[in-house]
């Protein structure tokens, strides 16, 4: 049955990459609807029958020696679950993009690149080697920087895909990296058999976390996920809810059982999560431009499956992913409208009274932020508040539990202030075009999106209970923790409103996290103009007018008058000087050959 359900949902995979060379934009998005059904009945299936995981279609492409290079197909619960949700979540943006990029000239070429996306991340988690896996990673990494670029006229759309092209650059090393390291090591790439090795190396699995921290933001070469924001907004909601931002996480999903295996590594994973996570949501709290608070929200809570997986529970990383897809995409979605309908005004502090001219989505980004902060019993509740409470319960890294807690409260902190500022209160915009919410394309994948922000958890705790006998029960105090900290962050956002809104002083107290801590300022202008000044003495001043200038046009003429004194006054017209000379050399000619 399992094997069935493998074929079913790999030839639906086939038959979306034929729809894409359609001229139809609707066909594509019907192509994805009907896969993402037929791979949510295919879950239901795989939940029924006993078994876990199958490897399909194992097929020789390569043979070098006695190194052999297949293709094979892995069918698990991370395979399944992420096929139906990922073409769920896809198919709403790609409806929704029918209404956003309506009227853009080349809207059919833009479809077929999110579909062209969502292949490529398919490919990547039923990926069963390492090359698969490279094949999917970098195609969506070519496919965020056409998306982010797709209006190439603004200078700031191309610095920011060349940003995201870059800072993903540096993670690639390290996947590559790992790759080299299984073919020097006569490894086979298969997932399968790295998992049997015995001695993992250190190199292995920070090539593992290196790609990671590029792929999915983490701290250090997290700049790009911000400055994506240049992109439509569809791009946004798509590559911050399922596609590439999540395939770092889904990577350390994938080796976790060797990373469970390395105390140094697993610290350094939870670590990383946990400083990602609180500097992302500090950031959040000060930003201004609506799309970019959803953005350091994506940040944040990416740090947050890091951590689940760096803590020892990468299934609850796995499921935060899907469960954060619907409403993160929904959030984007919700914000694109608004700014769609106020002139691509994104300051939220020129917003508000929305929900008068648009209810429906008022009510939906109202959905989306009670998700993201963990309400009891929405869908980010049964994947976010699992986590907590495993991170309470580890003995990994005491003191980043606390930072962990703190941003879980700035979680509600900006998430109460996007509200605030857009949807109650009266406008503050001089104009304001309402949305047009009789219109399906905008309203129908936000309501869908709002069902699953709702319903997804309870679903999944419904049909997962049965089959894998799920514990839900801790001790109170555990058990509320999270709750609690949030309604502190909530009391919280009423300070910070304040504090941002006062005439003197407010760059003492936002100037850091408004600026992003100053890494793009230190990263992108100070370093390059210490080395643009460094190469610059290094190159003028010390090689041009220092070393070659001595030893080459100035050394010649110095030389050569010093090499001409001395020639000339060794014509002294003495014999015993000439004799005495070709003595010596006859001396140093005959004790060479009697050594040689």
């Amino acid at each position: 049955m399992l094997q069935m359900c493998g074929s079913v949902s790999m030839l639906s995979l086939i038959l979306l990459a034929g729809v894409l060379f359609s001229r139809r934009k609707e066909l594509v998005a019907e192509a994805i609807k009907y896969g993402a059904y037929v791979n949510g009945f295919l879950l239901g299936v795989f939940l029924i029958s006993d078994e876990t995981e199958l490897v399909l279609m194992k097929w020789e492409w390569l043979n070098l020696g006695s190194y052999s290079l297949t293709l094979s197909y892995r069918y698990d619960m991370y395979t399944c679950f992420f096929f139906a949700v990922g073409m769920f979540v896809t198919w709403n943006i790609l409806v929704f993009s029918l209404y956003y990029m309506s009227s853009d000239p080349k809207v059919n070429l833009f479809c077929k690149y999110l579909g062209l996306f969502l292949i490529a991340m398919l490919i990547l988690v039923s990926a069963e080697t390492l090359f698969q896996l490279l094949v999917g990673w970098e195609g969506v990494g070519v496919m965020s920087y056409l998306l982010i670029s797709w209006w190439y006229a603004r200078n700031d759309a191309n610095t920011a895909a060349l940003q995201a092209i870059f800072y993903n650059r540096v993670g690639d090393m390290g996947l590559i990296g790992m790759l080299l390291w299984c073919f020097l090591h006569n490894q086979e790439w298969t997932f399968t058999s790295i998992y049997i090795m015995d001695d993992v190396s250190l190199i292995f699995l920070l090539g593992a976390v290196l790609a990671a921290m590029g792929k999915s933001a983490q701290l250090g070469l997290h700049p790009w996920l911000p400055a994506a924001m240049e992109g439509p907004t569809p791009v946004s909601s798509l590559l911050h809810s399922s596609t590439m931002v999540v395939a770092g996480v889904f990577l350390l999903i994938r080796v976790s059982p060797l990373i469970l295996g390395n105390g140094f590594v697993q610290t350094g994973v939870f670590v990383l999560g946990g400083l990602t996570t609180l500097f992302s949501a500090l950031c959040a709290l000060t930003q201004n431009d609506m799309k970019k608070v959803v953005a350091y929200s994506t940040a944040s809570q990416l740090g947050l499956m890091v951590t689940a997986v760096g803590v020892g529970v990468p299934q609850l990383a796995f499921l935060h992913i899907c469960m954060h897809a619907f409403f993160k995409a929904m959030l984007f979605m919700c914000s694109g409208g608004f700014i769609h309908g106020l002139q691509n005004e994104q300051d939220v502090r020129k917003m508000g009274g929305l929900y008068k001219a648009n209810p429906i989505t008022s009510a939906c980004l109202f959905v989306g932020s009670a998700a993201l902060i963990g309400t009891p019993f929405l869908a980010g509740f049964f994947s976010k508040d699992p986590i907590i409470e495993a991170i309470n319960l580890n003995n990994v890294n005491s003191w980043a539990v606390g930072l962990l807690l703190l941003a879980t409260s700035f979680t509600a902190v900006y998430s109460f202030r996007l509200f605030y500022y857009s949807i109650p209160g009266h406008t503050r915009m001089m104009s304001l075009q309402p949305l047009n919410e009789a219109y399906k394309f905008l309203i129908n994948p936000l309501q869908r999106l709002a069902y699953g922000s709702i319903l997804g958890g309870v679903v999944f705790v419904a049909v997962m209970t049965p089959k894998y006998n799920l514990v839900l029960s801790l001790p109170n105090s555990l058990k509320l923790m999270a709750v609690m900290v949030t309604l502190v962050g909530a009391v919280m956002a009423w300070d910070i409103m304040k504090l941002l809104h006062k005439e003197n002083n407010v760059d003492l107290y936002i100037s850091f996290t408004s600026q992003v801590g100053y890494y793009p300022y230190i990263m992108h202008k100070i370093l390059p103009l210490m080395w643009l000044y460094s190469g610059e003495k290094l190159q003028m001043q010390v090689l041009d007018r220092g070393w070659t200038e001595f030893s080459l046009p100035q050394g010649v003429g110095v030389n050569s008058g010093l090499l001409s004194n001395y020639v000339t006054q060794a014509q002294t017209s003495l014999i015993k000087m000439y004799l005495a000379g070709m003595l010596f050399v006859v001396f140093i000619v005959m004790m060479m050959m009697i050594y040689y």
